[in-house]
């Protein structure tokens, strides 16, 4: 079995007979799409929302003269993308809520293709359908006391008002399995080429690529995955010493990321331009506590699923390892960072933790979805198996205990999930009934 995405993704498509029309794949899309406009539109109404103050900058861009832009932003992806389509006259509160419906779009078709991958095509197309809505809005749990507007204090896997954390999670859903499919693609090979393994050099161009992608859209999701990259490919290398060849190839696609990383870093402590923020590092108890239960609560459902639902070799799934070393550094960096200066009380260094949650969600329930049929299958098989006789009784007892100790573990999962998806309709009725932009 393999949890390439990449490879699953070619070989479902050259073994998938030709279908009729999704019907409901497209109108969930449409639906959403309309309805996020709506958000959009709404958010750009209020000045104090991210959204409107990303558009006024866009706004301001003139394609003639650079240092209007590189002045003003270090990630300019969205902002020209909005920049353009208003010097086209297109009104800016439109250029910008087409923008994140593009975004919201694109991440909807991503996520719901990776389910359908990830299950192997072994899911129907209104299941897939649901899944990826449910992660188009997903929030944490909802804690009275806690966070009663859901979003504030936590944080949340998606968010309405922040256009460029809209946008970086397609590159999220891009990066990872591409970065998951070079190490695959490596593993693969290893039997048969020994220490001459290495990547074709186009994928080391891609996979040089898609991480600038994201920088430049935003460079949160990176404060996560180049840390989490580094430990994981630097354990690899330890275990196969002899294919320095390849680790060498990862470390030079990822040089351009980095170097632009810190690039970001400078601009953003207000190295390279003036007046922006700086940035003091310390931990204490309460930063520590604060950025455990955020990430407890935003991703509630899919760490109780790999602690007691997924299968023991859940973690032979490398991306899985990935997302948890993401969690461990997004976590440290909510912990130690904090920003003064302008952006004091921003909580910047939280939006790590957001995306690194949302990819939890989009890795783990595949998994929880995969389980419960096995477990469906055993319950079967157990039953059929008591019927005929072929299993003693003190057998069948225990294996009916651990079929008791597995439907707790599903009916605390089940809770989570709705507890997960009711907190989300709250958080959509809390925003446009208290006109609240977060």
């Amino acid at each position: 079995m393999t949890w390439d995405a990449v490879e699953l993704d070619r070989e479902l498509r050259r073994r998938s007979r030709r279908q009729g029309f999704d019907w409901f794949k497209w109108l969930a899309l449409i639906a959403l799409a309309a309805f996020s406009l709506y958000m959009f539109l709404w958010e750009f109404s209020n000045e104090y929302s991210d959204l409107y103050k990303h558009a006024v900058i866009a706004s301001e861009f003139n394609f003639a003269d650079l240092h209007s832009i590189t002045s003003r932003l270090a990630y300019p992806l969205w902002h020209l993308c909005v920049s353009a389509l208003f010097q086209l006259g297109v009104p800016l509160n439109w250029a910008a809520a087409l923008m994140c419906t593009l975004s919201k779009a694109l991440a909807y078709l991503l996520v719901r293709r990776w389910v359908v991958v990830m299950l192997e095509g072994q899911i129907s197309d209104t299941l897939a359908t649901l899944c990826a809505l449910l992660l188009m809005v997903v929030t944490p749990i909802r804690i009275a006391g806690v966070n009663d507007s859901v979003y504030r204090v936590i944080g949340s896997p998606t968010v309405w008002h922040n256009p460029t954390q809209l946008a970086v999670m397609v590159t999220a859903m891009l990066c990872v399995p591409y970065l998951m499919h070079c190490w695959y693609a490596f593993e693969r090979e290893l039997p048969k080429n020994g220490a001459r393994t290495a990547l074709p050099w186009g994928k080391v161009l891609l996979l040089a690529a898609l991480p600038m992608l994201s920088l430049a859209t935003k460079p949160t999701f990176m404060q996560a995955l180049i840390p989490a990259a580094a430990a994981f490919f630097l354990w690899q290398w330890i275990r196969h010493p002899a294919n320095s060849r390849y680790f060498v190839q990862i470390i030079l696609a990822f040089v351009p990321a980095v170097l632009y990383f810190v690039l970001q870093y400078l601009y953003y402590t207000g190295v390279v331009v003036p007046y922006t923020s700086g940035v003091e590092f310390g931990a204490t108890l309460k930063t520590a506590w604060d950025a455990l239960r955020s990430m407890l609560m935003m991703s509630a459902f899919p760490l109780f699923t790999l602690v007691f639902i997924s299968r023991k070799d859940a973690l032979e799934d490398k991306t899985v390892v990935l997302c948890l070393l993401m969690a461990l550094f997004a976590a440290l960096e909510a912990m130690f960072f904090r920003e003064t200066g302008l952006r004091l009380d921003h909580g910047n260094f939280k939006w790590a933790g957001m995306s690194v949650a949302f990819l939890l969600w989009a890795v783990m329930l595949p998994k929880f979805i995969d389980a419960t049929r096995e477990y469906r299958a055993r319950c079967a098989l157990t039953d059929e198996m008591a019927r005929s006789g072929q299993i003693g009784a003190r057998p069948l007892r225990k294996l009916q205990t651990s079929l008791r100790w597995q439907s707790a573990a599903f009916f605390g999962a089940f809770v989570l999930l709705v507890w997960h998806a009711f907190s989300s309709i709250y958080y959509l009725y809390y925003l446009l009934s208290t006109q609240n932009v977060f």
